[in-house]
């Protein structure tokens, strides 16, 4: 220890409190959360969950589930790639995960118009999140954009194939069209609602 600090018992509380400050600082310029910080700078910033819900708590109901059903707008079996979560029209959608968002634009693959396109790099997997049916006018976002959880990307709409407003959301392992149950994984991924963010 040196003389300063034993002479002054606070220096080193002091210390370590303008190291934080200086790498808070960093990490405000940097857009650099918490959940990679080290140190004393780990210590000071709350970690924040990697993966959060599309739409907050008590705006949605579940109208369409992943899976094999009775496709609404033709009345024939279809298999259907998603979830819908009906909610009132603006209501706003999130990121569910950081990451960059990959396309904005026309529903490509059959699904319907608009569709956003996020990627993200979740315990070193890539994965795609997809959101569609929003209207052009309630997009918040544009292809190469970083997001982060939580980050309001554009409000329900009721664009395309659809029979009211809701969010059609599904997750892709990878870029091949590979989806998996969206809500069973958000599940698995300890996803929270946007209320229980720092």
């Amino acid at each position: 220890m040196t003389t300063a600090l034993a002479a002054d018992p606070l220096a080193s509380a002091r210390t370590t409190a303008e190291r934080v400050s200086r790498a808070t600082e960093r990490t405000s310029l940097t857009g650099t959360s918490g959940r990679y910080a080290n140190g004393a700078l780990a210590a000071a910033i709350p970690e924040q969950p990697a993966v959060i819900m599309p739409l907050a708590q008590g705006t949605y109901r579940e109208t369409s589930q992943y899976g094999n059903r009775r496709d609404p707008i033709t009345g024939g079996p279809s298999f259907h790639t998603g979830v819908d979560l009906a909610a009132p029209a603006g209501t706003p959608i999130m990121a569910v995960a950081d990451g960059v968002v990959d396309y904005v634009g026309p529903g490509k693959d059959g699904r319907s118009s608009m569709l956003i396109v996020l990627r993200h790099e979740i315990d070193g997997q890539t994965i795609y999140t997809w959101y569609n049916h929003m209207y052009t006018s309630g997009l918040n976002v544009s292809e190469g954009q970083r997001v982060q959880a939580g980050d309001t990307i554009a409000g329900v709409g009721s664009n395309g194939n659809s029979t009211g407003p809701h969010l059609h959301f599904e997750v892709h392992l990878d870029n091949r069209l590979t989806t998996t149950e969206p809500l069973s994984w958000l599940l698995q991924q300890d996803a929270v609602d946007i209320s229980e963010l720092p």
